[in-house]
């Protein structure tokens, strides 16, 4: 998997999950969720975090395949204080 951290809008579905999401320039759909979600959470107790609430430590991982207008691939999207990134791709 090739490593990013390419900010992306993600529009989510009913059940907060990603459907669609914009990075790069383009539009990518996503067909389906290629691994389990998972969570994390930052470590509270390092200096830069001090102070955060739950919801800003909360890491959030989506593994989807989605399809793009060239192409199709296995994105992981990270979801850190409310800002999305597309941290790897796999064709």
């Amino acid at each position: 998997m090739r490593r990013y951290h390419q900010p992306a809008e993600v529009e989510l579905d009913g059940q907060g999950f990603p459907a669609r999401f914009r990075a790069w320039g383009r539009t990518y759909v996503v067909v389906e969720e290629a691994e389990p979600y998972w969570e994390e959470m930052l470590p509270w107790w390092e200096g830069e975090n001090a102070g955060k609430s739950v919801e800003e430590l909360r890491v959030r991982h989506f593994h989807v395949r989605a399809h793009g207008r060239q192409r199709s691939a296995v994105v992981e999207l990270v979801q850190r204080g409310g800002m999305w990134f597309v941290e790897g791709v796999e064709d």
